[in-house]
């Protein structure tokens, strides 16, 4: 393939499918394959707008803040920062939920505060036989009853806190109670997450004369309502999206079912399916990929829904083949061999991308779970305290951790030490700053500071711990009360980055991110199996798979246990995709 002929004409074709999609008139839904250019499609539809200053806007909502800023500067770069200003909006779901419809209904004292989790407060369910963070308590709300019905998902329930759970005395309808009744009083104060955000949103709409209150201005504002990745609506979003659709607020839904992997939040692609087909009956799709090479396209096609054929490589005519790369997996990720090399995994894996002319730099490691990746053992979710500033201690001390890593290790001391100098006061570090008149950031400092004081982890650390929490300066107002306080257990310690220089994460936070070389580790037994015979409408596990592989540019590479390689090309050969077994 010519780039004078048949890609161009490739590139013509998808540039037509995008204008179309710029130009649709609302409500419409946009079904995009990865690689589609979805944020460009909706920043240029949004460039459309005229310049002066009209009465009503247009709002664009993603799921996370990069796809946000990204959407935002893309619009200041062109010259048009007032398409970023009001009446325009640019934000996340949780961002639109809260300004638009819990917001202008709340009362404005306490003044509303929107948390990202009950994690980021000190928030103890109390007046039991133990004391339990409320976090530890996941939630789920099912739209289809009205009020929406509330209940904690007790299958999520990590394994600490339901050890906890066994040894008290109460069973779970009067746990629940408990939790609700905590919770509540948070509200009361002024918290809120994105659950009860959801919650009062479905509430507010679906009654007479708060709706009233809230839906003229909307409707007034807002020409439009542009969603990007629609396919991670949760129920409780689609139905909040339905409301609005039915008080005649003009929606356009951008995203790909192929791509949901959020079950575990509450997405439900049949449910979205079901809104698009209210929307339009003719959706406009975008099947062009400018990301990604044929080949990658064509092993794809094998993860996806309904044996659709493979979408267009638009900009990229690579003949990489994909390679599986043939492993023995252990139960630490830095100690996954290679099996014909006997080197690490990652290393033979970036050796091989650096045999294609792609250096480590532009190589992405991804899996479905974090253990099976080399690099900072992630924080997990609802462990003790002591755990949790273990992995803030090693994750200070890493030359490969993330910004966002060391933020939230800061966190992390800044609740350790608060525990300490005011263990009867609850509430976020903003509040308990203003309430002792100390700044924000000489905290963070501070705490930050405290950690890199503190010798490595190990089982007996917590007394280390505790001399080191009595020996640090205190603010001036602190009063510790006895061992109030003190982090008891003995962490379970993380291990520290590998240096690779190859970039890990797991599959769940590479939405938006792309590289030219992809391996994906499936180090379960029967993935084969699975892929083979699996159904994508059903098993997320193919979906997730599906996404990792889409990252990939140039180069994918499949690493799995060597008793199934052969199954594996096999597998592939079947469906014409070249593979090399390296």
């Amino acid at each position: 393939m010519t780039a004078s002929g048949g890609t161009a004409d490739l590139r013509a074709g998808a540039e037509v499918q995008q204008l179309a999609a710029v130009t649709v008139p609302a409500p419409a839904f946009v079904p995009a394959c990865p690689g589609a250019g979805k944020t460009h499609v909706i920043t240029m539809r949004h460039l459309q707008s005229s310049a002066r200053l009209l009465r009503q806007g247009r709002a664009l909502i993603s799921f996370t803040r990069v796809a946000r800023d990204q959407m935002a500067r893309r619009c200041r770069q062109a010259g048009r920062s007032d398409l970023v200003q009001a009446p325009h909006f640019i934000g996340t779901l949780d961002s639109f939920l809260w300004e638009f419809l819990v917001k202008p209904v709340r009362d404005a004292e306490p003044a509303p505060r929107m948390l990202e989790s009950w994690a980021s407060i000190k928030a103890p369910v109390q007046g039991l036989d133990r004391d339990i963070p409320l976090h530890r308590f996941p939630m789920t709300l099912d739209p289809s009853s009205v009020p929406a019905r509330e209940a904690i998902a007790w299958d999520k329930i990590d394994y600490d806190t339901q050890r906890l759970l066994d040894a008290s005395v109460y069973d779970r309808e009067t746990w629940q109670e408990q939790v609700l009744r905590t919770r509540t009083s948070w509200c009361k104060l002024g918290y809120f997450t994105g659950h009860e955000t959801r919650v009062l949103a479905l509430w507010n709409l679906r009654t007479p004369d708060k709706a009233a209150r809230l839906l003229p201005p909307l409707l007034s504002r807002f020409a439009e309502v542009v969603v990007d990745e629609a396919q991670d609506c949760s129920a409780a979003d689609l139905a909040v999206l339905e409301l609005l659709h039915d008080a005649g607020l003009p929606l356009v839904l951008v995203g790909d079912p192929d791509q949901a992997i959020y079950a575990w939040r509450g997405a439900e692609p049949v449910a979205l399916q079901r809104l698009a087909a209210r929307l339009t009956s003719a959706p406009l799709p975008l099947n062009g990929n400018w990301r990604s090479s044929p080949v990658i396209c064509r092993l794809a096609s094998t993860l996806r829904d309904g044996q659709r054929p493979p979408d267009t490589a638009v900009v990229r005519d690579d003949a990489i083949p994909i390679v599986v790369l043939p492993t023995r997996f252990a139960a630490s990720g830095s100690k996954h061999r290679h099996v014909p090399t006997s080197e690490g995994i990652v290393e033979a894996f970036r050796n091989v991308a650096l045999g294609y002319g792609i250096g480590a730099k532009d190589c992405l490691v991804t899996a479905y779970k974090y253990a099976t990746l080399p690099g900072i053992t992630r924080e997990k979710p609802n462990t003790n305290q002591i755990t949790s500033l273990a992995w803030a201690h090693t994750a200070a001390h890493a030359d490969g951790a993330s910004s966002s890593e060391l933020i939230r290790a800061c966190s992390i001391a800044v609740r350790a030490l608060f525990g300490y100098w005011f263990p009867d006061e609850s509430g976020s570090t903003e509040r308990l700053c203003a309430a002792h008149r100390l700044s924000v950031q000489q905290v963070n400092r501070t705490a930050f500071a405290f950690l890199h004081s503190l010798p490595a982890p190990h089982k007996d650390w917590s007394a280390d711990v505790w001399q080191a929490m009595k020996a640090w300066p205190s603010p001036p107002d602190a009063s510790p009360q006895g061992t109030k306080g003190r982090l008891a257990g003995k962490p379970v310690v993380a291990r520290t980055v590998v240096a690779t220089g190859v970039r890990t994460n797991i599959v769940h936070q590479l939405k938006g991110d792309e590289a030219d070389a992809v391996m994906l580790m499936l180090p379960d037994a029967g993935s084969v199996q699975r892929w083979a015979h699996g159904d994508p409408a059903s098993d997320e596990m193919l979906r997730i798979w599906y996404v990792a592989i889409t990252r990939a540019r140039r180069l994918a590479a499949l690493a799995v246990s060597e008793g199934e390689v052969a199954s594996l090309t096999r597998l592939l050969g079947r469906h014409e995709v070249p593979v090399r077994v390296a």
